[in-house]
Parts: C-alpha cells; sequence; structure tokens
C-alpha cells in the first residue's frame, strides 16, 4: 500500500514526497520534515492517542526505530530518545511493546540501558512467507473443490492429460 501511496497522483505532491520516500525505503524521518508532512493534513486526519500524541507522529516513532533496528545491532535508550526527538524512557517504552508484539526482533538489556537489535535472516523469512502462502493456496482449493466438486475433477483431469 505504501508503494501505491508513494507513486500515486497525491504522493508527488513535494511535503508528501519526501516523508513517502523516507517510509518506502526505511530511512529516518525527522521532526522538521514531519511537521511539514502534517501541515498538509485535514482535522480528521490529525487523530490523537490517549497519551495526547498524534497518531501519526507514533507510526513515524515506530518507522524510525525499525529504520534504526536496521543500522544498529544496540544503541542505548539516551541515544534511541534522541535519534527518534522523544525522551529515552518513552523510547524504552515503544521499542519494549514492538518487541514483546513481535513487530520488532530484539531484546532489552534495562540494568545497561541498552536495545538489542536482532536481524532476521532472508531465507528462513522468506520460506516463511512462501510456506504460507501455499497454505493459502492450499485453502482456497478446498473450498472451491468444496463449492464445485465437478468443475474441480474436471479440471484436475486436464491437467493431468497435459
Amino acid at each position: 500500500m505504501l508503494a501505491t501511496l508513494f507513486q500515486g497522483e497525491r504522493g508527488q505532491q513535494p511535503a508528501a514526497h519526501g516523508i513517502l520516500e523516507k517510509m518506502y525505503l526505511g530511512v529516518v524521518i525527522r521532526g522538521n520534515q514531519l511537521q511539514a508532512f502534517a501541515a498538509m493534513l485535514m482535522p480528521h486526519q490529525k487523530a490523537t492517542t490517549a497519551d495526547g500524541s498524534s497518531i501519526l507522529d507514533r507510526a513515524v516513532i515506530e518507522h524510525n526505530l525499525l529504520s534504526a533496528s536496521k543500522l544498529y545491532n544496540n544503541i542505548t535508550f539516551e541515544e534511541l530518545g534522541a535519534l527518534l526527538e522523544i525522551p529515552a524512557a518513552k523510547a524504552e517504552k515503544i521499542a519494549s511493546q514492538m518487541i514483546t508484539e513481535g513487530r520488532m526482533n530484539g531484546f532489552i538489556d534495562q540494568i545497561d540501558g541498552i536495545v538489542h537489535f536482532e536481524t532476521r535472516e532472508a531465507l528462513p523469512t522468506w520460506d516463511k512467507q512462501i510456506q504460507s502462502l501455499c497454505f493459502q493456496v492450499n485453502n482456497l482449493l478446498e473450498k472451491i473443490s468444496q463449492t464445485a466438486p465437478e468443475w474441480t475433477a474436471q479440471a484436475m483431469e486436464a491437467q493431468m492429460a497435459q
């Protein structure tokens, strides 16, 4: 969906294009760039969370945290907070939540005040994605064969004859 936005007509506006490009490429987004983008939003697009921050701010902080996880093996909460332009305690809380929810791989050393990022190996991830796709295709085929057993039998016979 991000690729569609990035390549679409609205994504070509200067402020929108810059931030969407950074999102698409996984690059850290700075506060001044975010403010320029937020100024373009309509009032109904500026929803806030329970802590008073905007949903856009939270999404960009999480995006920047994921970007940092690709750049660093580990980082202190102080450095992470400075990078994300938020207090260190908030950076720790967001990192902890993302790790707990499985949206980021890593662990937190609270004694030393460090977030350790774990990289995913591409091949096992790719294998899991292929396995998931095959499972979904099999489920669809089962549903089709339950709905139209005669058609399924004819299609199988035609496939075997080739």
